[in-house]
């Protein structure tokens, strides 16, 4: 295995998250006694896999998952689930049983192979009699699959006894990977009035040419806040553009870059109007099944249309009229997530990234977040699950070498409550806010608020509060319960208490 593990270690992996268990013994020593390779450890295998999802965000660079045999491996599956659909490179090394100790009934033994085949985008079972020189070519091969088409990779690792030896690492040479972009030369003629819709993208430095064409073509951007778009300062975004849609003008033309919008209103918005979604990732971003054109491209299509010099003018007016509507609404006496978030925009937040969880915090902060400074915007939404987001919050601060905010809610908080362990060890500070408005949130927003037995059915009312998980994780406490951020230098946790009738009433009143 240290030929395995080397390998990856010389095509750049750095970082090996490792569960506990013996029968990857020799995964987990291999990569322990190599002095490149970092280790994070975690007690369960479902937040390790979130932390290196987490990681692998960060750095963008693939992050490696060592875990044993058994159930082990079945917890990584939610992590896995939500790489294939973020497109984020994690390889997974799992321990096994030898080949015959299958379909026996022996202790820990089970049928791993494949098992996450409808989510990687390779998997292999490597022969442990296979030569150094063959492993090795495995090891490249996966980092190529990881990073060639951003997603999960599996290799299955079957383990003879004695798992415990001597380690000798013996060091190799990469093996040289260049992928090219798709180069595109054809140009592309577009209607002067219309609208660049910017999702979550798989390089930053992508931003920059997509902000330069809206300039060229004087369109509107409706950038949501996982594109980190709205940190580079352009006179073309519409800031509250969701807010704006129900009045706004139908343009002739959507040409929408990167991963799905938070909104669902975008979703819903001018239905019969060309929709062009470019984008060089696998996924088919097309949930009402509008696109009438894709171009599979992670370089910037030659694009070219007449300048409309009213076009722009017209949305710039809307935004600064919803503008002004929400400021008005911010100053009612109440305290709503809504106005937790309007007032964090206000604040500097220069040097750090913000981790926001899947249900209201990530829309919260698409409507009414807008930071004059910061590091990035990140949000489990491949899958949008609950699970696992305090890990990948903890794993995201070490892949970015950064301080963190994590945003979340009360039911994703108690999903996860041992990843506070990972918090608290974390390297670079980590400010959890859990937004505790005493169940889920986001079900008051949805027709099914009327349903009977609501509260217990669907809200999961409950009265549980975290000042003492923080005490059983030696993290700083505080309470907040006005617009005052309190100041903490290291790992904390700050609970919010609020109302979901209170939020939902807010919002009605904005939408009135």
């Amino acid at each position: 295995m240290e030929a395995l593990i080397d390998q990856l270690v010389q095509q750049g992996v750095q970082d090996f998250c490792i569960g506990s268990g013996s029968r990857s013994t020799p995964l987990v020593l291999a990569a322990a006694n190599h002095p490149q390779a970092r280790i994070h450890k975690h007690l369960d295998e479902r937040a390790l896999a979130f932390f290196a999802l987490g990681c692998a965000q960060g750095k963008s660079k693939p992050t490696a998952i060592i875990a044993t045999s058994g159930t082990a491996i079945g917890n990584l599956l939610p992590a896995v689930m939500e790489a294939h659909h973020s497109s984020t490179p994690i390889i997974i090394l799992s321990a096994d049983r030898p080949g015959e100790l299958r379909d026996t009934c022996a202790n820990q033994a089970t049928d791993q192979i494949k098992i996450f085949q409808n989510f990687t985008r390779w998997q292999f079972e490597l022969d442990p009699h296979m030569p150094d020189k063959s492993i090795r070519s495995i090891a490249a091969q996966a980092v190529f699959r990881t990073t060639a088409d951003l997603g999960p990779v599996h290799i299955n690792c079957p383990l003879r006894e004695p798992l415990y030896r001597d380690i000798h690492i013996e060091f190799g040479k990469p093996i040289e990977l260049h992928i090219a972009p798709k180069q595109l030369s054809q140009e592309y003629p577009l209607p002067s009035r219309g609208v660049i819709a910017i999702g979550k993208l798989a390089k930053k430095q992508e931003l920059a040419p997509i902000l330069d064409l809206a300039e060229r073509l004087q369109w509107p951007v409706f950038a949501d806040i996982l594109s980190n778009a709205r940190l580079m300062a352009s006179r073309e975004q519409i800031r509250h553009f969701h807010w704006v849609l129900p009045n706004a003008p139908n343009p002739q033309c959507i040409v929408h870059f990167g991963d799905r919008l938070l909104s669902k209103r975008f979703l819903e918005w001018a239905p019969q109007v060309p929709y062009i979604h470019v984008n060089g990732q696998r996924h088919w971003y097309d949930p009402a099944a509008r696109i009438t054109d894709r171009i599979y491209t992670d370089v910037l299509p030659h694009f070219t249309a007449p300048l409309d010099p009213s076009w722009l003018p017209i949305w710039l007016e809307l935004d600064r009229s919803a503008s002004l509507k929400i400021n008005q609404t911010m100053e009612l006496r109440s305290f709503t997530e809504s106005q937790i978030f309007h007032h964090l925009s206000s604040l500097s937040w220069d040097k750090k990234a913000f981790f926001l969880g899947t249900s209201m915090p990530v829309r919260e902060a698409d409507w009414f977040f807008f930071p004059k400074t910061g590091c990035a915007f990140f949000s489990n939404r491949g899958l949008s699950g609950i699970d696992g987001n305090l890990a990948t919050a903890a794993g995201l601060a070490e892949g970015l070498q950064s301080p963190l905010v994590a945003f979340v809610g009360d039911l994703t908080a108690l999903h996860d409550l041992n990843s506070l362990q990972l918090i608290e060890r974390s390297r670079f500070p980590i400010t959890l806010v859990i937004s505790n408005n005493g169940g889920g949130g986001i079900f008051s927003h949805l027709a099914v608020k009327n349903a009977p037995r609501f509260q217990e059915l669907f809200a999961f009312e409950h009265s549980i509060e975290f000042q003492n998980a923080a005490a059983m994780f030696k993290l700083p406490y505080f309470r907040m319960t006005h617009l005052q951020w309190p100041k903490c230098d290291s790992s904390c946790i700050i609970e919010i208490t609020n109302s979901r009738p209170e939020n939902a009433a807010f919002h009605q009143k904005l939408t009135s």
